[in-house]
């Protein structure tokens, strides 16, 4: 006897591992757990009938399910009609039956899978505008029961739960969401039909504890908020044996035995497809991309006529944005040349306006200066006659010698507005001693003791010059150095054989290069009360004796920087017959 049963178990051992293994994936919505327990019958049925055959359970998740069937690690598969319509488009799938409900329907109807807006009993929320800002759990963007089917309510009840609701998916097992929504961790959840009636079979909850958000009727004893859709569906892999998978769908069919779930043939997949459709996640849905993408290629002669009108037009357009910005440059600067004409036209104006003025000046002040210094010169020579040695005759010698170098002035000022050259009253004079007499009249070191002069010039350096016009030259350069702030000027001599120059530097801080550019434009000054005329008349008085005036900075010291102004005289044969003038 003994012997008899342990030929029998080995026989069974030999059998099962001789038959053929199949794999069948199934959903487990309410965990791994509850999948084996709620399955596993089906699957020793299938294996009595099937000698030959072993069958065995894979719960999976519905991430788990795609990447069971993409890998064809499974032969069988057992899931919502949603997720199977989503893998028929792209994987080959056989849809061998589909799951009847254990409970007659109240009016005929087959569809059991929907989904049901839960809320506590005692909850004030009442309409789905109430749970906007709340906190609203699911299972997985993707589970059918447990959000898709609740999503299309919601959005046709006037929300956007991605932005309207503060959404929590926790996964699987769905009954998690039940609990949580019980302990005020969620303020409603979103979940399969029926699993509140079923765990409440189970004595895991009290059903009176929640309440359904826009309930609806339907064929089924359970709570509803939406349409109820087709059950979940039994489908073979195409590497499944067509032996096989009628023999299966035939034994599903005629499975009677209490205790085991109930098949039908396979339901229309029409409403699950629409629903796929208007939420726009069906796999046969394109993106507005692809859409552009196809388009493109079936019309690519068209496309290709259009881009090249684009790119012509858009030549076009940056050829007449460059035609327009080049003639614009252009009449900016012809713009900026009428103006200049403009400026250099009133300059002139105001240039012959002085040179009139000039003219009037220096004849109306001739007659006076020159009463001056005949009075001067009839009082002197009256007392030289009664005390020639009066203290009053060298003071009226000044008098007469000022008076004098007014009226020579005056003279050059004249020759300067006649714009002629003038040179019949140069002569050769000592510089030195002419310098000296600058300083002394300027009284530079009674006035400006701050001010250090250094004079470089050898006691017999000679130009040929007027005496008056080189003075007046001198004044405005040192009148100029003083007023910049200079606390050292230095006047020097050169000279070889081409050209004799008398240079005045100081340290005053020199000119920008604006004013380095254009020295000698008239009425343009830095100081504030000046008139911008110096050195346009200091330069047109040594241009009247040949003569030339420039000006360049220089670093005077290491931390100051300073002004260099150079009088170039041309080198003149001296004649023997006249001396130097040393008068000054």
């Amino acid at each position: 006897m003994k012997r008899a049963a342990l030929l029998l178990l080995l026989g069974s051992w030999l059998s099962s591992a001789w038959a053929e293994q199949w794999t069948i994936a199934v959903l487990a919505l309410r965990g791994d757990a509850h999948a084996l327990v709620q399955w596993q019958p089906l699957v020793d049925h299938l294996n009595r009938q099937f000698p030959a055959d072993h069958f065995q359970l894979s719960p999976v998740s519905l991430s788990g399910m795609k990447e069971a069937v993409r890998s064809e690690r499974v032969d069988f598969l057992l899931t919502n009609p949603a997720q199977y319509v989503q893998l028929d488009n792209r994987y080959p799938l056989r849809w061998l039956v589909s799951l009847r409900s254990a409970q007659p329907p109240l009016q005929g109807s087959s569809n059991v899978v929907g989904s049901v807006i839960l809320v506590r009993s005692d909850s004030p929320i009442t309409t789905p505008r109430q749970l906007t800002g709340k906190n609203v759990g699911a299972v997985a963007t993707d589970a059918f029961g447990g959000y898709l089917l609740g999503y299309k309510e919601l959005l046709s009840a006037g929300l956007n739960p991605e932005k309207d609701l503060q959404l929590h998916f926790s996964g699987y097992p769905a009954d998690a969401l039940l609990y949580q929504l019980r302990d005020r961790a969620l303020d409603a959840v979103i979940v399969p039909v029926c699993l509140l009636e079923k765990m409440q079979a189970e004595g895991l909850l009290r059903a009176g504890d929640y309440r359904a958000l826009l309930a609806k009727q339907s064929d089924q004893r359970c709570l509803t908020s939406t349409e109820l859709y087709p059950n979940w569906s039994f489908a073979a892999l195409n590497h499944v044996p067509d032996r096989l998978a009628d023999e299966l769908t035939r034994q599903l069919l005629q499975m009677n035995t209490p205790g085991l779930p109930v098949w039908g043939a396979p339901a229309s997949s029409r409403q699950v497809n629409q629903l796929l459709q208007d939420l726009n996640i069906h796999p046969t849905q394109r993106s507005l991309w692809q859409e552009l993408y196809l388009w493109a290629q079936q019309h690519w002669l068209l496309l290709s006529g259009i881009v090249g009108v684009m790119v012509l037009l858009g030549a076009n357009h940056l050829w007449v944005g460059y035609l327009v910005r080049r003639r614009g440059r252009q009449l900016e600067q012809m713009h900026q040349t009428l103006r200049a004409r403009e400026t250099a036209l009133a300059r002139a104006q105001r240039l012959s306006a002085l040179g009139e003025m000039a003219s009037g000046f220096a004849h109306e002040l001739n007659q006076p200066l020159a009463a001056i210094r005949h009075y001067a010169e009839g009082c002197r020579i009256r007392l030289e006659r009664s005390d020639n040695q009066h203290e009053l005759l060298p003071i009226l010698e000044q008098i007469g010698q000022q008076a004098q170098r007014g009226a020579e002035s005056i003279v050059n000022l004249r020759r300067w507005a006649s714009k002629t050259p003038h040179d019949e009253n140069a002569q050769w004079l000592l510089l030195r001693p002419l310098v000296a007499h600058v300083i002394q009249l300027m009284q530079i070191e009674q006035q400006h003791p701050q001010c250090r002069l250094t004079i470089n010039i050898p006691s017999q350096s000679q130009l040929y010059s007027q005496a008056t016009l080189l003075e007046q030259v001198l004044t405005n350069l040192l009148s100029n150095s003083l007023q910049a702030g200079a606390r050292q000027i230095t006047l020097r001599h050169e000279a070889d054989t081409h050209q004799h120059r008398l240079i005045v530097e100081d340290d005053g801080g020199g000119l920008n290069a604006e004013q380095l550019a254009l020295p000698f434009v008239p009425f343009r000054s830095t100081k504030q009360e000046g008139l911008g005329l110096g050195l346009v008349i200091c330069q047109r008085l040594l241009k009247g004796q040949g003569a030339e005036l420039t000006l360049e900075n220089y670093l005077a010291s290491p931390q100051r920087q300073g002004l260099r102004v150079i009088l170039h005289f041309p080198v003149i044969q001296k004649d023997p017959s006249h001396g130097a003038d040393t008068s000054g």
